[in-house]
This record gives C-alpha cells, structure tokens and sequence, in this order.
C-alpha cells in the first residue's frame, strides 16, 4: 500500500476517534444512553485499533524512528495521556470533573494534532 494512502486514512481515522470520543463525551454528561451503545463502544475501540495500526505502519513505511524524532516520541505519551484522560473521565461521577477532563483532553488532543502536522516537538 501507498504511503500516503496510508497517512491520509490515519488522518480521517483519527478525526473519527476524535468525533467518537466527544460523541461518547458529551453523552455521558447526560443520560449516558449513547455511550452505553453497544455499537458506539464496539466501533470507538474498533477505530481506535485501526488508528493504532495505521500509526504503526506509518512508522514501519517511513523507517521513522521516535527515539531520533522527538515530535512522535511526545505525540506517543501525548495519546497515551489522552487513553488515559479519557478513562479516568468515564468513571467520574461529578458533572464538574467531566467538564475538567474533557477541557484537559481537548488540550491534549489539539497538542496531537499540532505535533502530527508541525512535526517539531514541543518539549523535547
């Protein structure tokens, strides 16, 4: 497969696990009745699979290496914080701590989604 092929379905996989999470988000704040679909928690950890093996393959096709490039060394721990946010966030109780961790979460993602596009690290 093309590599840019490749690159171009991460990116819409990516806008659609951003979607989803919002999606199963903002239903938790209400009823819950959304995120509590079997579909929609199915296919969020299905695309979420996806994204992670388009991710792998971009590194294996391009022979990118996060330990020499410093900006997917931090858009890794990034992604992993944001699995971990989003995770803590599904167990909260308290209207409030939702708004914090998804507002943290927005963060995190808009930090991704600069560093997959700006390809210079932030930190490192």
């Amino acid at each position: 497969m093309d590599y840019l092929a490749v690159k171009h379905s991460h990116m819409a996989i990516a806008a659609l696990s951003v979607v989803l999470f919002y999606i199963r988000s903002f239903s938790r704040m209400g009823s819950g009745k959304i995120a509590r679909n079997k579909l929609v928690f199915i296919g969020s950890h299905s695309i979420d699979t996806l994204l992670l093996i388009s991710a792998f393959t971009l590194m294996y096709m391009g022979k990118i290496n996060p330990f020499e490039q410093h900006w997917l060394l931090e858009k890794i721990v990034l992604v992993v914080a944001y699995i971990a946010i989003g995770i803590i966030s599904a167990k909260q109780t308290n209207f409030l701590a939702k708004i914090s961790y998804l507002i943290v979460n927005t963060f995190v993602i808009l930090a991704i989604g600069y560093l997959a596009t700006a390809k210079s690290a932030l930190l490192l």
